[in-house]
């Protein structure tokens, strides 16, 4: 792991080529990936099949030989855990048969028990069976905020309007529940670094719901949280950990904090500005608009160079989407990209 140009950019090491790897890159836009959906009805039955997810998680890392693999499985395994009752069916997103809906539910939340997440460790261990011995893998969860917008919303939403409207009427029930999902989240990748992630992600998809005030009450709080119960155990305390915000309502330096390694940029962020800002404080990855990948190769040439050329003398830079690549790619299209980073 010592060569791994993806772990020395964490370590705010600078290189020529920036290393690359992309949030959602083993999914939908990969023929190869169709191939084995088309097997299950239920997305989640695959998410519980290790040695299938340890071959998804290869397929674009031998498609594309990217720096760094993630983990394949999904945030919301931590909520399902809960006996929130969470399905995927093809075309429809995730849904939870019992979602949170009043304050009671939350007091009669079963314990979290991590051995029902065992199918998600063996998965990480049979991942790195078959990856590149010197190719990290990247561990990750939702950050509690955003598992609690699912879990109170029942399913994916353009509104979120239940989530917003417990927010309003039982904050301190939400509260509550972010501190359990948090104290689930610290189990759960503590068992991911210990079965062999070499990293972690948080994602926080759901970030924009929240004006800056809360933001700050309801999502950063939670996920510093978490991330210091991190750096305090001896287990995962070299662990870097990443943080996706996507389109937050605040300045990226009120984003930061100090047991962060680096900040990975939603499309809409300012690289320019976050490279002046964190230089030599933190990693940055980012940040290319996903739908720049439906544009002529000429665009996605150029637009690609152009984040390169304002991030190549900063020391820690991964190049990364903005977002999750979408099932809408050409797979050739990806080509074009990475021959442009690494030219």
């Amino acid at each position: 792991m010592n060569s791994s140009n993806f772990l020395k950019a964490l370590n705010l090491q600078k290189h020529d080529t920036p290393p690359i790897w992309l949030m959602r890159q083993a999914g939908r836009y990969l023929p190869e990936y169709q191939k084995i959906r088309r097997d299950y009805k239920n997305f989640l039955d695959m998410c519980k099949k290790p040695e299938i997810c340890a071959r998804l998680a290869l397929q674009p890392i031998e498609r594309y030989d990217l720096d760094a693999s993630i983990l394949f499985s999904d945030i919301l395994t931590v909520p399902d855990a809960f006996g929130l009752g969470l399905a995927f069916y093809e075309g429809e997103g995730p849904k939870f048969s019992n979602p949170i809906s009043e304050p009671e539910n939350i007091a009669n939340l079963k314990s979290f028990d991590l051995n029902t997440l065992d199918y998600v460790f063996r998965a990480v261990e049979e991942t790195k069976k078959i990856l590149p011995v010197d190719l990290p893998l990247i561990g990750f969860c939702g950050s509690p905020w955003t598992l609690a917008a699912y879990s109170i919303e029942g399913s994916g939403s353009k509104d979120f309007k239940k989530t917003k409207q417990f927010l309003s009427e039982q904050p301190q029930a939400l509260k509550d529940f972010l501190n359990i999902l948090t104290d689930a989240c610290f189990q759960y990748l503590k068992q991911q670094v210990l079965s062999g992630v070499n990293a972690i992600q948080i994602f926080d998809s759901w970030a924009d719901l929240l004006t800056t005030k809360d933001l700050e009450t309801f999502s950063l709080i939670y996920t510093r949280k978490l991330a210091q119960m991190l750096k305090d155990d001896h287990t995962t305390k070299k662990i870097p950990i990443i943080l996706f915000e996507k389109a937050p309502k605040m300045n990226i330096q009120d984003l930061v904090f100090k047991d962060l390694s680096c900040i990975s940029l939603y499309w809409q962020e300012d690289i320019k500005n976050a490279s002046t800002t964190l230089r030599n404080k933190l990693a940055i990855q980012g940040n290319l608009n996903p739908k720049v990948l439906l544009e002529s190769d000429e665009i996605i040439w150029n637009e690609t160079k152009k984040i390169c050329q304002i991030m190549k003398n900063y020391p820690g830079f991964i190049f990364n989407l903005g977002h999750g690549v979408t099932p809408n790619i050409d797979p050739k299209k990806v080509e074009v990209m990475i021959k442009a980073i690494r030219s």
